[in-house]
């Protein structure tokens, strides 16, 4: 999974940072309420800026919709499974499928692309899953993970990133308690010679863009407090959203090209009136 900032042709470093800013401010509102502060200012704010790049309902995804667990935004699969419908995708249950084992096969809108995955009680017993809701639940659980695996094999441009359910999280946490993600491997931090070019850069700004700068890479998905902070990942994403302020500040001061009257040819001019007897304007 790329971690490459998206940057639309039109975006504007002033309209992001007043986002985040009122992102921060809800997430602190929302932190009033017992129900929320369980979840952290963190954990709110990573699942609103993932229910804004799913295209959901902020109030539906802190519902249950998504989740944050040891720093990673997860979904449910009833929120998968409506996401893939939503986008004209298929998820069909074979109907083999029981309280032993789950079959579902997608199917794609675009291309039509299909895909058959299984999880069965046996798989749920090798990964040390049998207790508690598989115990209660077993056909529930089991359609839990089929469709988590199919959506992240399938439809990963439709999940974007968060294609992992609740107890998967948990389960994954519980393997490398001290990890911060147990999902991906740690990404290398900029180099040296990169974060040279990028304060090579920056310098190019004005001071206030510049503050308005570091605010910025303070918050998700990048948090860093500085740029040596910053993963290589986000390297290039950063640049080109530099390199356009840079030439967005450089455009403003710019004068405008006037039209001088030495450009003009005066002597043409009157050689093609006495020739054509036209005036030429």
């Amino acid at each position: 999974m790329s971690n490459e900032i998206m940057i639309p042709e039109d975006f504007n470093l002033d309209a992001a940072m007043g986002y985040y800013e009122k992102a921060q401010n809800m997430c602190k509102m929302l932190m009033q309420t017992k129900h929320y502060q369980a979840m952290g200012e963190v954990g709110i704010f990573a699942i609103i800026q993932k229910a804004k790049s799913l295209n959901m309902d902020i109030f539906d995804a802190l519902g249950g919709s998504l989740y944050f667990i040891n720093g990673k935004v997860g979904m449910s699969s009833q929120a998968m499974n409506a996401l893939i419908r939503r986008a004209g995708g298929s998820i069909s249950q074979d109907a083999k499928s029981n309280h032993l084992i789950c079959i579902l096969t997608g199917q794609r809108a675009d291309n039509g692309n299909t895909l058959t995955c299984s999880f069965s009680i046996e798989e749920a017993k090798s990964a040390g899953l049998m207790k508690n809701m598989y115990e209660k639940y077993p056909k529930a659980m089991l359609f839990n993970r089929c469709v988590s695996m199919l959506a992240r094999q399938l439809f990963p441009d439709i999940i974007k990133g968060a294609g992992y359910t609740q107890d998967e999280l948990k389960e994954i946490k519980n393997v490398n308690p001290n990890k911060e993600s147990t999902f991906e491997l740690v990404d290398e931090l900029l180099s040296l010679e990169q974060i040279n070019k990028l304060e090579e850069l920056l310098r190019r700004c004005p001071l206030e863009v510049i503050d308005k700068f570091y605010q910025f890479i303070k918050n998700p998905p990048i948090s860093a407090n500085c740029l040596g902070d910053i993963n290589k990942s986000h390297f290039q994403s950063i640049m080109d959203l530099v390199q356009k302020r840079c030439d967005k500040d450089e455009a403003d001061k710019k004068p405008k090209e006037t039209v001088k009257e030495s450009l003009f040819d005066v002597d043409a001019i009157e050689k093609d009136i006495a020739e054509n007897g036209v005036l030429v304007e």
